[in-house]
């Protein structure tokens, strides 16, 4: 059949876009194809940047929290003995007060005194560099294989006032640990920590599939890739991994501990296929909506991208939670998508700006509440060593109890400070059990009875033992209830009362504790378990303040709210609520 001249032009034309789209296409595919390699390369330099702080971040913490436990008097005293099940009780102690798996004193010979798996006693600590570098720097967090096993080890010197040995904490990082970094990441990040000896690796732990744990062994060989050269990057089969090697503080000089991260570029690359599919959809499309009318599509076109510059505009201008519509699902509407996410991403910037913002203000206000009794601690105490000699014992008797009560009000702020840190920050994880309420609250209550007999307080807590058990990490209720108590016990006057009761609905259980004391006043209630309330601030010059911050963090962990309601001259009464267990009382016993 002869086609004739307008069927050979339309033909042509066609032919022609299609032979443009296809080119387009194709370079499209590998321009975005290099690009997407280049930004995962960057995007795995910036994941090993975090994954390194992670890993190390809770050594630090262990170090800082092992070095003042470890001042204590009674703990080194401890240490100085010569019974090993002594010491290693007090390690266990240790152990479980910052929650790590194992942990070891050293004596200054290098040798293992205590364990507190009660294996390597009486035998060579393994890392002995490692001892030296806490001595001369105060602590080390290193990583080292025990009994074929990674652990991040941190270790401190014990001074009374003289070196005496070294406490090491071990944490295994295993395959629990691996996964927890891996979900932290939004990328298909694959993690394995690998030993490096003369010429042989040995995987520890990994997230790669089997088959391809073998194949990251001899790549370690490979003087390219151990130097992260992109051109390094490991292939097989199915798999293309882009990787990175960070290599760890290590205990000892040979073998080196290193952690391999690495991307699976297929399961990066998936999100786009369809992007390209749906571009090769348009392109046929395209030849029929070109030859239909070119101005129907460039009104359906230009509406959405209308839409879009006008929301940009708007989030330029401030308005941080400018959303699109989203009315279909092609090119458009997963941009309205990815619009609407980089806006909340833009929303969560802003938040945390200003969680940043209060996190410095809290940081100078902190600064200020401390430094004014650090400043009356000093001044008496300077004031005692100029004059010792010509002070009568009768003022410095004086100056010393109130350097003692200044040193108090820091020893509470620091308490309540640390206590408050670790809620803010996450640290603390709930730890729920069943337990009888009832016995708790009498068991927190004896502690508070001499202090209200002294002041002929009558502190009394109605003992339900028919209650439903709680369902609650009993450690952070205990010291929500101590907190609540000692408060009460503060502000309310000689020959008060303070009394605390339990209710039960269908689901939660109801603390309340009153008290006849001072009261509150109205203004101050809406903003009493804020950061900013003026009675925090007042509190805090005398050595508090903190204390309600964290009785109302610890109820939210819980899934509840602490309510108050208090009046002026006839006392206040706080009330918070928990869940209630499937279980009984009698049960649990």
């Amino acid at each position: 059949m002869t086609l004739n001249f307008q069927n050979r032009i339309a033909l042509f034309f066609a032919g022609l876009f299609m032979a443009i789209q296809t080119l387009t296409i194709v370079s499209v595919y590998q321009v975005s194809r290099d690009n997407l390699i280049r930004q995962l390369a960057q995007n795995l330099m910036y994941a090993e940047q975090v994954f390194q702080r992670l890993l190390l971040e809770r050594g630090e913490r262990i170090a800082g929290e092992t070095r003042i436990l470890v001042a204590d008097f009674g703990f080194r005293s401890t240490l100085g003995s010569s019974d090993a099940k002594t010491i290693a009780s007090a390690l266990e102690n240790l152990a479980l007060r910052i929650r790590a798996q194992r942990a070891f004193f050293i004596d200054l010979t290098g040798e293992i005194v205590a364990d507190t798996q009660n294996s390597l006693q009486d035998s060579g600590f393994v890392f002995p560099d490692a001892l030296a570098e806490a001595e001369n720097s105060g602590k080390a967090v290193v990583f080292g294989v025990l009994d074929n096993k990674l652990y991040e080890w941190t270790i401190v010197p014990v001074l009374a006032p003289l070196p005496i040995g070294w406490v090491a904490i071990a944490q295994q990082v295993d395959q629990r640990r691996v996964e927890q970094f891996k979900q932290l990441s939004p990328l298909p990040l694959e993690i394995s920590m690998v030993e490096l000896s003369a010429g042989q690796s040995r995987i520890l732990t990994s997230s790669l599939p089997e088959k391809m744990q073998g194949r990251l062994t001899q790549q370690l060989l490979n003087a390219d890739f151990v130097q992260n050269r992109p051109e390094a990057a490991m292939a097989s089969g199915d798999f293309d991994y882009i990787s990175r090697i960070q290599r760890l503080p290590s205990a000892a000089l040979d073998p080196t501990i290193v952690a391999v991260l690495q991307i699976d570029f297929n399961r990066a690359q998936a999100p786009y296929w369809p992007l390209f599919n749906a571009t090769a959809g348009l392109m046929l499309l395209g030849l029929l909506v070109a030859l239909a009318g070119s101005v129907l599509i460039a009104r359906n076109v230009s509406r959405p991208v209308r839409a879009l510059a006008g929301a940009t505009e708007r989030m330029l201008q401030g308005d941080v939670n400018t959303q699109i519509p989203v009315n279909s699902d092609d090119e458009f509407g997963r941009l309205a998508e990815t619009f609407n996410r980089a806006a909340a991403l833009a929303a969560q910037f802003s938040e945390l700006q200003m969680k940043d913002r209060q996190r410095r203000e809290w940081v100078a206000t902190v600064s200020h509440d401390l430094r004014t009794p650090l400043t009356s601690l000093y001044g008496f105490l300077e004031t005692m060593q100029r004059k010792a000699d010509s002070l009568p014992l009768q003022e410095q008797q004086q100056f010393l109890q109130t350097a003692l009560r200044q040193t108090e009000k820091v020893s509470r702020l620091a308490q309540e400070l640390f206590e408050l840190a670790k809620l803010e920050c996450g640290e603390t994880g709930l730890n729920p059990e069943h337990f009888c309420l009832a016995e708790l609250l009498q068991d927190v209550s004896q502690k508070f009875q001499l202090a209200a007999q002294q002041r002929q307080i009558d502190l009394t807590a109605e003992l339900r033992p028919e209650l439903p058990p709680a369902d609650a990490d009993i450690g952070l209720i205990e010291r929500l209830l101590t907190n609540l108590i000692d408060n009460a016990l503060r502000h309310t006057p000689n020959g008060g009362s303070i009394h605390i009761s339990v209710t039960a609905d269908r689901t939660r259980l109801w603390i309340n504790v009153r008290d006849s004391g001072v009261g509150i006043a109205p203004q101050y209630l809406p903003t009493l378990f804020d950061w900013s309330s003026p009675l925090s601030r007042k509190a805090r010059n005398q050595g508090g303040g903190f204390g309600l911050l964290v009785v109302d963090k610890i109820a939210r962990l819980h899934g509840g709210r602490i309510y108050v309601d208090s009046r002026l001259g006839q006392g206040s009464e706080f009330r918070f609520d928990l869940p209630i267990a499937s279980s009984s009382c009698a049960k649990q016993r």
